[in-house]
């Protein structure tokens, strides 16, 4: 299916595009390939959530090129982003397409006094961007098992750290106290993973410490869980521990807080965007600056008709003025 800029928004979780400047894409880039990675749900073995993952990683780039066209006014909302075809001919449409030019050059030396005098002009507040539910947030944050992570790199963090402080206490209490401060930082950053869209809220800084911390925690647990491999079924029940843990926090806890989230949510939806839009002559201004300025080899069938009804509509105004 081809990217819309609706669809766009949604990917790149743009809350307020009016907001956002042209110097944002690439963090906004970076953050969606790290948000729709699909090394992220490799642990689930799930076919269908990584392809959907795959599909919406390499759409990424797409989306952002998109978002920056509208942001530098090369491209509206609504439009293919995309190359149309050239139309087939047709009498009349190669009739105007031949006049195109002198059509051009006369609504160019129009333009600015239609909307100096506001000739033929309308305004209305459009929605360029339907936005996305917070619902719908929720249910992909539950099912990515951010908070089911958190647990388990908590676990053996505690663990480690736990031995690491009272070692370093041991051989020098500064030692101690530094090891007990990354500790109280890794144990923060687990229980931050465990609120609801905490990925989408909190600023990505933390979210970055977040996730690195986070990560500390699970690096020692897939090498407890690969050294366990050859190990007597106690062991390994033993490093399984925490998962099963994990796994009664998500089911027990967490899926009821969600659900509640849910239902305090309900419909609500962020994202959209909004834009109050000037029409002359019952075309919108984008569309006629792109029009007056295109090359007509490259229009199509509807664009030279538009064309030709706005020369129709406009081509007066001095005498009605």
């Amino acid at each position: 299916m081809e990217l819309t800029f609706d669809h766009a928004i949604e990917l790149l979780e743009i809350t307020d595009i009016s907001r956002l400047s042209v110097d944002d894409i690439p963090q906004l880039e970076k953050k969606s390939k790290k948000r729709w990675h699909p090394d992220k749900v490799a642990h689930l073995k799930s076919a269908e959530i990584t392809q959907e993952y795959t599909k919406k990683f390499q759409q990424i780039e797409t989306a952002c090129k998109m978002v920056l066209s509208y942001l530098n006014g090369t491209y509206q909302a609504g439009e293919a982003f995309t190359e149309t075809s050239k139309a087939s001919h047709k009498e009349p449409e190669e009739v105007i397409r031949e006049n195109a030019p002198n059509i051009q050059a006369t609504l160019r030396e129009l333009w600015n006094l239609i909307k100096e005098k506001k000739y033929k002009w309308t305004t209305e507040n459009v929605i360029l961007s339907d936005g996305f539910k917070l619902k719908d947030l929720l249910r992909e944050d539950f099912k990515e098992d951010i908070a089911m992570l958190s647990v388990v790199s908590f676990f053996y963090g505690f663990i480690i750290l736990g031995i690491l402080i009272a070692i370093g206490s041991a051989i020098n209490p500064i030692i101690g106290t530094f090891i007990g401060i990354f500790w109280i930082l890794q144990a923060l950053s687990c229980a931050c993973g465990l609120l609801p869209l905490s990925r989408f809220w909190l600023p990505e800084t933390i979210q970055n410490i977040m996730i690195w911390f986070i990560n500390f925690g699970l690096k020692i647990y897939n090498w407890a869980e690969y050294e366990s491999r050859t190990a007597s079924w106690w062991v390994q029940l033993l490093v399984a521990i925490p998962n099963l843990f994990a796994l009664a926090i998500k089911y027990i806890v967490l899926f009821p807080l969600y659900e509640i989230a849910k239902l305090i949510v309900d419909d609500k939806t962020v994202g959209i965007v909004k834009s109050s839009v000037n029409y002359y002559g019952g075309a919108a201004e984008w569309y006629i600056d792109d029009l007056i300025l295109k090359n007509p080899d490259e229009m199509t069938s509807d664009e030279l008709f538009h064309l030709s009804y706005l020369y129709s509509e406009f081509s007066d105004i001095k005498s009605k003025i």
